[in-house]
């Protein structure tokens, strides 16, 4: 091991957005005790909230900013050549494709964490035969895929023949939040509603994330429009946080459909505590998930969910008070809202929290973390 038996780890990240950036933020600050850690990750337009993540958890940040799409590869190659790091941790697949032909040379222990599925539009083409035997060729050769739910573990075992039978070690290790982060202390309850002129009187219905169709919120949409016709059980406004590359075209269909009302849409919050704790809802209408920090948030807090049945978004709510409807379904979503309009739940949440946050507590993720990290290094000696 390194400097001062400490574990040198270098992370690769080429989207550090949304939940990749937010599970750096909470696992690595339990791991700065026995652990140096050098972020090497591609600019983004969240490279303000990654500095102060990287300030507040003491690591190491090194932003990529050039254009080529070799100079993600070209920075690891020359990060790996100035020091001897004991173990890296891609964050994703291109991330770990990069970090795989730089490592080549170097013999590092890589480990890749799978945070999503593969999805297709990265394999299509004159050359997708090619890129998905590459992939899967890479992903069975490096160390160690660490999938952050069954769910993905399975996906990815149905889409790359070969992984099991594989000499890859494969390891599931859930997601985890920041208990701190969401505790009863902080702003009174109202506060964050008022900052945005919306009365206790609002049934108020919270999405949170990048508006991309995965996410789903456009089946969040036409559950809007449903209890818009059919009269809601009370009046009511969805917030829609964050932003994404869909976020124009999806405002511009709740325009067409005459929603505008119903709709408030805010930038990307680095703090969203105060928003679940003035919230009477948070809806997932999700078409696929890893293993989400979302729904977990939501519950630490006492803050009522519905979530989609949908890969990863399952697993991470069964066995909990959620809310579940069928995928895709916007009736079944518009129904879960006009239901929790009429019998509130917040009682039930409230009273499941302390199993939440005993569950959810990212230090047992960190301390798993910890310990692959040191069987891998300890393996390469």
């Amino acid at each position: 091991m390194s400097s001062l038996s400490k574990i040198d780890l270098l992370v690769v990240a080429r989207w550090p957005l949304g939940g990749i950036r937010t599970y750096m933020k909470y696992v690595y600050r339990y791991l700065r005790e026995g652990c140096d850690i050098t972020i090497l990750a591609a600019s983004t337009p969240e490279d303000s909230a990654l500095k102060k993540d990287a300030e507040e958890i003491g690591a190491r940040l090194i932003l990529h900013e050039s254009g080529g799409k070799d100079g993600l590869f070209r920075m690891i190659f020359s990060e790996l050549l100035r020091k001897k790091y004991d173990v890296i941790q891609s964050q994703g697949f291109i991330s770990s494709i990069q970090t795989y032909f730089a490592n080549i040379f170097f013999g590092v222990p890589h480990i890749l964490t799978v945070h999503g599925i593969l999805e297709e539009r990265y394999l299509k083409g004159r050359a997708a035969r090619i890129k998905r035997r590459l992939l899967s060729g890479i992903i069975k050769n490096i160390d160690v895929v660490y999938a952050v739910s069954n769910d993905i573990l399975g996906h990815l075992s149905e889409n790359i023949p070969g992984l099991e039978a594989s000499g890859c070690v494969k390891v599931v290790i859930n997601n985890g939040v920041d208990l701190r982060l969401f505790s009863d202390s902080g702003c009174a309850k109202g506060a964050f509603r008022n900052s945005l002129g919306i009365g206790p009187e609002i049934f108020l219905i919270s999405f949170l994330g990048r508006f991309m169709p995965e996410k789903g919120f456009h089946h969040l949409i036409d559950a809007v429009e449903i209890l818009e016709g059919k009269a809601a059980a009370r009046d009511f406004k969805v917030l829609a946080v964050g932003s994404g590359a869909y976020l124009d075209w999806y405002r511009r269909i709740i325009r067409d459909k005459g929603l505008e009302h119903r709709f408030s849409f805010i930038p990307f919050q680095d703090e969203v505590a105060a928003i679940y704790r003035d919230t009477d809802a948070v809806v997932m209408p999700s078409v696929w998930e890893a293993f989400p920090l979302q729904p977990m948030e939501a519950m630490c807090s006492g803050t009522p969910l519905i979530a989609s049945d949908c890969m990863g978004l399952r697993e991470a709510v069964e066995n909990t008070p959620a809310v579940v409807f069928k995928s895709g379904d916007a009736p079944a979503l518009a129904g879960a809202i006009r239901e929790l309009m009429l019998h509130p739940v917040d009682k039930c949440f409230e009273a499941f929290k302390p199993a939440a946050r005993e569950r959810f507590d990212v230090c047992k993720t960190a301390e798993a973390l910890r310990l692959l990290l040191t069987d891998q290094m300890q393996r390469k000696r």
